[in-house]
């Protein structure tokens, strides 16, 4: 019975995985029914794949990267580059998301070998003629300072994949031109590292922000140190007048004072009360950083 049980489980896996592997291929055939022939619809879709792909390592819109910014070149004539990404210290790269790609296939012929072979040489061939006309706007020139290159994005690394098959010698040929091809994988893990350095500079800042609250914390605590040493030493100064004026009260007028009961003297049964001095000092500040000597080393203390 348990062997029954899993052999129908087995079974059960087998059609999903056939469904879901017939739901893909029917996706796919549709995607590439639908970009197949349209210039305008695959560089839409790539652009949205390529944001898609940015957005997820991290990057926000309008801060780490910016859309069809327009900017003129050294001949004034505008040049508006799918994505720039902006890079800690100022730094930027640009990213062209046009979709270079042939996915027309209704002339092939033969079996699914030849056809991919052939898919293989069209894709390649889109790649070289899409790099060349790259390489000749030179964006990395027109917007800086930038790295020596502009990043060609492929929105599928199976893409490139099929592509290399036919020239293996594409990338080195792209990089050659200072063209560097990248699919989503590669431009999200280059995009996580730029997102950890924007992290980076901003953590650096703050701790600067918090080096520059903590001097100025420390110098207003020596101040207020200062002020405290004053009242201090005001106290103290009180209490030393008070215990002369009880010293000179009980040695002075007191005697002559206790002399009219002595006389008999009627005071309405109300005594003059003693007077104690007060034994007690105030508390001098130890801490350095509240001292008058740290207070005055300190610049511009109020």
């Amino acid at each position: 019975k348990t062997r029954n049980e899993e052999t129908g489980g087995l079974k059960e896996q087998l059609a999903q995985l056939m469904t879901a592997s017939t739901a893909t291929r029917d996706e796919a055939r549709k995607l590439t029914e639908a970009l197949r022939g349209n210039t305008g619809r695959r560089g839409r879709w790539g652009e949205q794949t390529c944001r898609n792909v940015l957005e997820a390592a991290g990057m926000a819109g309008r801060f780490d990267f910016e859309e069809q910014n327009s900017s003129a070149n050294d001949e004034g004539r505008h040049q508006r580059p799918d994505f720039i990404v902006r890079l800690p210290g100022g730094g930027m790269f640009v990213i062209d998301a046009k979709v270079p790609l042939a996915f027309d296939d209704s002339a092939d012929q033969g079996d699914e070998e030849s056809r991919a072979h052939a898919r293989s040489i069209r894709i390649a061939a889109s790649l070289k003629t899409h790099m060349r006309q790259l390489a000749s706007k030179a964006y990395q020139d027109q917007f800086k300072p930038s790295p020596d290159f502009v990043a060609l994005f492929v929105p599928g690394d199976a893409f490139l994949s099929a592509a290399l098959d036919h020239e293996p010698e594409l990338m080195t040929q792209a990089m050659a031109s200072r063209v560097v091809i990248v699919t989503p994988t590669t431009l999200f893990a280059l995009c996580k590292a730029v997102a950890y350095g924007w992290r980076a500079e901003e953590q650096a800042k703050n701790a600067e922000d918090v080096a520059k609250l903590g001097k100025e914390l420390y110098k207003r605590l020596s101040v207020m140190g200062g002020h405290a040493a004053s009242v201090g030493k005001a106290l103290d100064a009180a209490v030393s007048r008070y215990n002369q004026f009880v010293g000179s009260l009980e040695s002075q007028v007191m005697v002559s004072a206790r002399r009219f009961e002595d006389l008999q003297v009627d005071h309405e049964g109300k005594d003059i009360p003693e007077l104690a001095p007060v034994e007690q000092t105030p508390r001098t500040l130890s801490r350095p950083e509240l001292t008058e000597s740290a207070r005055l080393s300190l610049p511009d203390a109020v």
